[in-house]
């Protein structure tokens, strides 16, 4: 979908009132309200985690239990090594905001906080896979502080800024990109970081760089909506893609990159709904990363439905997608949630 000019829209709207007779006026607002609709700002963050699908389902389970005292989690428990491990403290405060659980949201940071205390001078964080792993973070941290308001002291919100300048300087970003080339959903995962971030400390120039990652990402999709991952389509990265772009979305000001977005988001999701089993399962057959790589805990990759369900549901509020609540629906009855 072009960017959206309003003089263009103006003029299209001019021929089907006044040029195209009744026909030609009778669509007019049909086409009208679908135009506002691609382009219009999407639902806060905040709004679209308390849709009551995800509240009653994903939303009431636990996070993991993968935590040390300390608040390290995941593989940083046995010693520092990934900054993105200590992501999973957004997904707690995501759950307690929406269940009304204060101590979920109290664990979420204090996890959030033990990645903060690493942040270096220069503003990174170190550790392996070191610009990918501080994107993970700063999304997380930044996603945060948008949607707990009484969390986002001035510390977290520093930490949160200085790392998406890190991830922007230009010596920096270069190395990372060569990284990041054969992923489509790291586009993505970026358009997420830099707008939360530029969103929550009022960073223009994270604003301005996190259009231009979602606009790469929006490029990069083949005609049949695959979002390549090594070359290929990969049923869960497919939808973590989308789901880190469903959450650059709310934070998106640029009205025609909304509207291009969206309309990438819905050639994106088909495939993977055109997987879907009649028991709400997804097939993962001839994915180029699920079934085959290894997490970081070295276990195999396997199907990330916390984050299909997600997507489904905030594209949902957010494309509009109604029809995408059932297959998440399925999804929900499937994993037992």
């Amino acid at each position: 979908m072009p960017n959206f000019n309003p003089a263009h829209a103006a003029s299209r709207r001019a021929l089907l009132c006044c040029g195209a007779g009744v026909l030609g006026a009778a669509l007019a607002p049909k086409l009208l309200r679908a135009e506002v609709a691609a382009t219009a700002p999407a639902p806060s963050l905040g709004a679209m985690i308390c849709h009551p699908l995800l509240a009653t389902t994903l939303y009431r389970h636990q996070v993991g239990g993968d935590v040390a005292p300390d608040g390290a989690a995941g593989a940083n428990r046995s010693g520092y090594r990934y900054i993105e491990e200590q992501r999973q403290g957004a997904e707690w405060i995501v759950r307690g905001l929406a269940t009304s659980k204060p101590d979920w949201v109290a664990q979420g940071w204090r996890i959030l906080d033990w990645g903060v205390a690493r942040q270096q001078p220069d503003g990174g964080f170190g550790g392996d896979d070191a610009f990918h792993s501080t994107s993970f973070f700063v999304e997380a941290l930044a996603r945060s502080c948008l949607l707990d308001k009484a969390g986002a002291t001035p510390l977290r919100l520093d930490c949160a800024r200085r790392g998406a300048e890190w991830l922007m300087q230009p010596e920096i970003e270069a190395q990372g990109a060569k990284g990041n080339a054969p992923f489509t959903h790291r586009r993505y995962v970026l358009a997420a970081a830099l707008g939360e971030a530029a969103a929550a400390a009022g960073d223009k120039a994270a604003e301005a760089r996190a259009a231009l990652w979602a606009k790469e990402g929006i490029s990069l999709q083949q005609p049949d909506g695959t979002d390549p991952e090594r070359g290929g389509y990969d049923a869960g990265y497919q939808m973590a893609g989308v789901l880190y772009a469903l959450r650059y979305l709310p934070v998106c000001k640029d009205a025609g990159l909304r509207g291009d977005l969206r309309a990438a988001l819905r050639r994106a999701v088909a495939p993977e709904l055109a997987r879907q089993r009649p028991d709400g399962g997804i097939d993962a057959e001839g994915s180029t990363r699920v079934g085959l790589e290894s997490a970081r805990s070295g276990k195999t990759k396997d199907m990330p439905y916390h984050e299909i369900i997600q997507a489904l549901v905030f594209g949902a509020q957010a494309l509009p997608a109604p029809e995408w609540a059932e297959p998440a629906e399925r999804i929900a009855r499937n994993r037992g949630w």
